[in-house]
């Protein structure tokens, strides 16, 4: 029987992720992946979050290597397209070190509007990142900027794995082409032994479950509980497709369509393009008919349809089973959370594995289901505070029944009590910052349109002098040479 340190079932960016960081934390560890070629893998995780790139400058790896390998570009934000209505928008932006004093100008006038006091404010105006997109700028300036800027990526999903692979096989992780077909199972619970299709039989200390949704490990062995969003998040499929590329593109476009919404992903060689729906409420074939229109595509074009599985593993950690990526769970795409998420797990596992407290897995899994429920909150609230009625899935998506802090924080915003007091104090179960509760929450704003007033008098003044830092900014680092 073939021995391993850890020992990964499935490949994708995922399982290639595991065998990356470990290669480069464990360097001592045997490391054995299990990879398919007849399964293959879904390979449109194409957004990240800031996280990412600190998570490829930890394996050495810079931005002049590994982007161009992966077909990636910068990613300053996301743009939402009609969420609040036909022609309403707001840039959802990455909080930037020079964004301090033009963010609490941003703060304060969200703030007297949901008072009743001055005109609708998105962010668009008072970050950096905003500035850029809005000019078709990468996050790369020309002169040195005070402190560094935050930014994330779009890629090729399938590129990064190839990369990621690489990385992990130059440092002796080996791959093996199989499939699962047994797994044992020892007195106490934990796995013991893999069979494979070729007649191999491997076992590891540490296993990780990278199977995606058919979470090979994770539930079909350990049977460990799978929690539905579908009360929250009616979005459970999708449809994709490529186009040509667009010139001078940073940022990710989301745009509202009848069923769901659709992501738009500027890499060098092509854009992707793929709509998000709820299967309750259109086709497959509606789904297709409406992305292809919506891009001007004929409607014979060939596309991707994908199903998804949306939710999360009670447990991400049981015994000697990790689970990553889809197998540990999946909540869609909307702030492109699913690699983030990956990383987070993985790293936090290789800070704990060795370590012998009795509480460990519980306090980590603990950990885990906070971040969970905090990202699917963020992303709820986004389809509560949208305005579009125009359908029935919008109809049931904005009445959807939020968490208890969910609730409190909507209605603490939409009656102007003391948000920022309420953030802080439940710090520690949101996934999301203050600057992205504003932005969405801003952004968004449905409330009575009699109350869009002017600002005035030393409010007017501020507005304006943050948008001329910004501007001031701008030129001295990005447009002029």
């Amino acid at each position: 029987m073939e021995q391993a340190d850890v020992l990964i079932v499935g490949g994708g960016s995922a399982g290639w992720m595991a065998a990356a960081l470990c290669s480069s934390q464990k360097p001592h560890w045997r490391i054995t992946l299990v990879e398919s070629e007849r399964l293959g893998t879904i390979g449109v995780g194409e957004g990240s979050t800031p996280h990412f790139g600190r998570l490829m400058a930890s394996l050495g790896l810079s931005e002049a290597e590994w982007m161009p390998a992966c077909d990636a570009s910068y990613k300053s934000g996301i743009d939402f397209v009609n969420w609040g209505g036909d022609g309403q928008r707001y840039f959802h932006p990455f909080l930037t070190p020079m964004d301090v004093r033009s963010a609490e100008v941003f703060f304060h006038a969200a703030n007297a509007r949901r008072r009743g006091r001055g005109s609708w404010t998105a962010p668009d105006g008072f970050f950096l990142a905003s500035t850029l997109a809005r000019h078709g700028l990468t996050p790369k300036p020309h002169t040195p900027l005070p402190a560094a800027l935050e930014y994330g990526y779009h890629f090729d999903a399938l590129k990064l794995a190839a990369l990621l692979r690489g990385y992990a096989e130059k440092r002796g992780a080996v791959r093996i082409a199989a499939e699962v077909v047994d797994v044992s199972l020892g007195d106490n619970g934990e796995v013991t032994a893999l069979r494979l299709n070729d007649g191999r039989q491997l076992s590891a200390r540490h296993y990780i479950d990278a199977s995606g949704f058919a979470a090979r490990l994770i539930g079909e062995a350990l049977k460990v509980p799978f929690e539905s969003f579908d009360d929250k998040l009616l979005c459970d499929s999708a449809v994709t497709v490529a186009t040509p590329p667009r010139p001078d593109k940073s940022h990710t476009r989301a745009e509202a369509l009848s069923c769901g919404w659709m992501w738009q992903i500027p890499l060098p060689s092509r854009t992707g393009n793929g709509y998000v729906y709820s299967r309750r409420h259109c086709s497959s074939a509606e789904a297709a008919n409406e992305l292809t229109t919506r891009l001007g595509l004929a409607p014979d074009t060939p596309v991707r349809h994908l199903s998804m599985q949306v939710g999360m593993r009670s447990r991400c950690w049981q015994g000697n089973v990790l689970a990553l990526g889809l197998a540990q769970g999946f909540v869609e795409p909307l702030e492109a959370t699913s690699l983030m998420v990956t990383q987070f797990t993985l790293e936090q596992f290789l800070q704990r594995v060795d370590r012998p407290e009795d509480d460990l897995q519980a306090g980590f899994n603990r950990q885990w289901r906070t971040l969970m429920h905090g990202i699917v909150d963020y992303i709820q609230a986004h389809y509560l505070c949208a305005r579009r009625r125009d359908s029935q899935f919008w109809r049931e998506a904005s009445a959807t029944a939020a968490s208890a802090l969910l609730q409190q924080l909507l209605d603490t915003w939409r009656s102007g009590g003391d948000i920022d007091a309420l953030m802080h104090a439940n710090d520690n179960q949101l996934a999301y910052f203050r600057p992205s509760w504003y932005a969405l929450l801003a952004g968004l704003d449905d409330r009575d349109t009699g109350l869009n007033m002017a600002f005035q008098g030393p409010e007017e003044a501020m507005l304006r002098a943050a948008a001329d830092s910004r501007w001031q900014l701008l030129q001295r680092h990005f447009l002029t040479p």
